[in-house]
Order: C-alpha cells, then structure tokens, then sequence
C-alpha cells in the first residue's frame, strides 16, 4: 500500500523485470536515473488510445488491462499484462498516437520512461534491443492465439482458450488443478472473446457441471485442462 517507506521502484523492482535480466547493477542504476514512479488505483486508465504518448511503461506491481473501445461503446480487452511487463514501446519508434488503451484491474504501480531517455538507454545497451523483439514477438503469438480462439464460432471453444491461456499466464498449482490468480469478472472475459456477460456465465456453469473448472471460490480454478484443450479447434 501507499504507507510503504521509500521508493517503490529501486534495483530489485527493475531486476525482476525480463527486458534488464541481463543488465549489470551500473546499468540498472541508469535506468533507474530515467524512471518516474506513477501509482494508479483499480479501474483507471493509464493512457487512452488515440492520445499523443512519448512515455514507455513497465510494471513494477499489479495487473492491467489493453483494450480498445469500439465506435458502439464496448469495450474489447486485447491482452491482460502483469507485472514485469513493460507497455508503450510503441510510442518510443514512431511518433503515432497510442494504439489502444491501457486500464488498470487492480492498484497499479508503474516506472514511466520518456521516449528521449528510453531510446539513449537502447543505443547504450543494445541486449535491450534484442529482448524487446523476443518479447514483442511473443507477443503477437499470443495476440494471433487469441484471434484464433475469438474468430471460431464456438463460445465453448473461445472460453476454453481463454481459461487455458489465463492459466498459463497467472496460474499456481493447487490440489485439484491450476488456480487462476487474477480475478476478471464475467463481463472482463466477455470483453476479452467478444461475448456478453450471461453467454460467459453460463457457459461457465456448463464447464462448471461437467468438472472441468471449479468455481466454488472467487479465483477459478482449471481441473481439467486437457479436456479444456479438446474443445478447442
């Protein structure tokens, strides 16, 4: 919480983050110089698409959404990012607005870095570079999985990709199955696989009555992740 003493983001904070695994305490210490810490609580947004944005993020805690607002209002989440992630690189190669918007799921802490200091950092540590093409690519993976499970006709189908990529994403290891550790409401998942909220709810229950998930808390839980995987095309 806010009481905490002293900054939030120092070393540590930085060396958990994959883009600067690889980077001495002296580069660290540099990119630390850059960083300006920025707290947001639930449900704000951090950059809206479509504005100006010079700024590069990473997650120091907590979990956002990407999303994109359609000319109809509703709101469609692109990806779910945690913490040690990073967003708007894109602002830091071209000078085009912001492509989507950024909301924040739980409180938020986050190290801002301006385009000018962020592009210095790369021409002085190329491995950054580098790591920020695996990442992106990575990226757009797991984006085209998502555009593979959301294009089939099938709800069952999009909901089961979604749980199995929510559980590889922020899973832990329970008794009965993968604990799914970051709450999304009905409607947030309806959001993700272009639904609504009942369509999520009771194809939630089917999965739910046939035992392939268990909802008896507020975390969802996958049990059966193969049977999951066999709904999937």
């Amino acid at each position: 919480g806010s009481n905490r003493e002293g900054p939030m983001i120092d070393l540590s904070t930085l060396r958990r983050i994959p883009l600067f695994r690889d980077f001495s305490d002296e580069q660290l210490s540099q990119v630390l110089a850059t960083v300006s810490e920025r707290r947001y609580a639930k449900h704000q947004f951090i950059v809206r698409e479509g504005e100006p944005g010079d700024t590069f993020f990473v997650i120091a805690s907590g979990s956002i959404a990407v999303c994109r607002v359609g000319p109809d209002g509703r709101e469609t989440i692109l990806s779910i990012l945690k913490e040690g992630d990073f967003f708007g690189e894109m602002s830091m190669f071209d000078s085009s607005l912001r492509s989507a918007s950024i909301k924040t799921l739980t409180d938020v802490e986050v190290g801002a870095v301006r385009q000018v200091d962020f592009l210095g950092l790369i021409d002085r540590n190329p491995q950054i570079g580098r790591l920020l093409v695996i990442e992106l690519s990575e990226r757009l993976r797991a984006a085209n999985a998502l555009i593979a499970a959301t294009t089939s006709q099938d709800i069952r189908a999009r909901l089961a990709a979604l749980l199995l990529n929510l559980a590889e994403q922020f899973g832990e290891s329970v008794d009965n199955g993968t604990r799914i550790t970051l709450r999304l409401t009905n409607q947030e998942m309806a959001n993700m696989i272009g639904t609504t909220r009942e369509t999520v709810n009771r194809t939630l229950n089917r999965f739910w009555d046939d035992r392939l998930v268990d909802m008896r808390t507020a975390h969802v839980i996958v049990t059966e992740p193969d049977k999951l995987r066999s709904l999937v095309p």
